[in-house]
């Protein structure tokens, strides 16, 4: 036998295998110049100047402590197209597609129904009972799986009913057969989750905390994410001061603008209608509805019946509550007694919008924060 001969074979199958494997990564480098010259639609957001459209993010907290409930209140706010949740601006109102894996479909009835003061034809709930049920619970690691989540939000997207929040309820249910603590397997589903970025969604997941008190298992979930919101129990005297749950908020990871609040305390109470609201103490000693409502009179200027009650109904809020705002802008003189945004608000308008609205003449005046 030709060894010499033998060793060119494999050294020419091995050339031919590294040709097969090799991929041209050339058409994909441009320049800074290219770059800067490209047409990229400025980025759209879903909440305040922290969650984009095309984003992935986090919420984890350890169990029992509202982790569910922050982002069930939060489905419903967005679906609803509220002005604000917790002080953050909703830019539109969008389509929430909520996946459970753990809770039965009559507490998700429930909570949805105590929290939503109608029926919202735009919030989608995937219920792991019902997969249950029939033996197929999801598995978020299964290629199979991500392709038939795929699939669902390509079928809603074509009845025109495109999920832009996928909210998935809870880490550690949706997944199973894996080393959750294992960075190595957490990859193939860290590369889905942030291809449905990639797709324009904003992906969402809710997520234990661990016994170090950080989120649980593989660190390398967190590296890709926009923001990482931890949610904590409250010290025991703020127990007895509220009716309802209670619980701390703070962000632990934010790539873009910082929330403003950042931090709070927030609270699950009754509302006069008998709904359930989230509540932040933190919002609630600033004046953010008043100048969403400042915002929304400068916007609709050129409405020519503006009244209490047609506010209070655009912004989902007693006439009273809508009254005594009137009265604080007035007081202020933000706007008119006719509704009109005067040159102070305008100025109010700029320093908290800037994007929105153009510079005034004079910036004389410093916002009442």
């Amino acid at each position: 036998m030709d060894i010499s001969s033998e060793l060119k074979k494999i050294i020419a199958t091995n050339e031919e295998l590294k040709k097969e494997q090799f991929r041209d990564l050339s058409p994909y480098i441009i320049t800074q110049k290219e770059l800067s010259k490209e047409d990229i639609p400025k980025r759209k957001f879903v909440l305040g100047e922290w969650m984009p459209e095309d984003s992935f993010g986090m919420v984890y907290a350890n169990r029992g402590v509202g982790k569910s409930w922050f982002c069930m209140a939060m489905a419903v706010a967005i679906a609803n197209g509220d002005p604000t949740f917790l002080g953050w601006e909703i830019h539109e109102k969008r389509s929430v597609l909520y996946v459970d894996g753990e809770m039965a479909k009559v507490e998700i009835k429930e909570r949805f129904d105590n929290l939503a003061d109608h029926y919202l034809d735009n919030l989608f709930i995937l219920s792991s009972e019902m997969l249950y049920r029939d033996g197929k619970p999801i598995c978020l690691d299964d290629v199979n799986e991500q392709l038939a989540i795929d699939n669902v939000l390509e079928k809603l997207e074509q009845e025109k009913s495109r999920p832009q929040i996928l909210i998935l309820d809870n880490l550690s249910t949706l997944r199973r057969g894996v080393n959750e603590n294992d960075n190595n397997e957490a990859q193939q589903l860290l590369d889905w989750l942030v291809s449905l970025r990639h797709k324009q969604y904003t992906v969402i997941i809710v997520h234990h905390s661990g016994k170090s008190g950080q989120q649980r298992g593989a660190s390398i979930i967190e590296v890709p994410m926009d923001f990482v919101i931890k949610l904590d129990p409250p010290k025991e005297n703020d127990k007895d001061i509220y009716d309802g749950a209670v619980f701390n908020f703070s962000f632990e990871k934010i790539r873009l603008k910082t929330p403003k609040p950042s931090t709070g305390k927030l609270s699950l109470s009754n509302n006069q209608e008998g709904k359930l609201k989230l509540l932040s103490s933190t919002t609630d000693k600033l004046p953010d509805r008043k100048f969403q409502i400042l915002k929304h009179l400068k916007k609709n200027e050129n409405e020519t019946k503006m009244s209490i009650r047609k506010i209070a109904e655009k912004f989902n809020i007693a006439i009273g509550t809508v009254a005594a705002d009137r009265m604080s802008l007035l007081k202020e003189k933000l706007i008119t007694k006719k509704y009109e945004v005067t040159n102070e608000g305008d100025v109010i308008l700029y320093e908290i919008w800037p994007n929105e609205f153009k510079e005034p003449l004079e910036l004389d005046l410093e916002p009442p924060f």
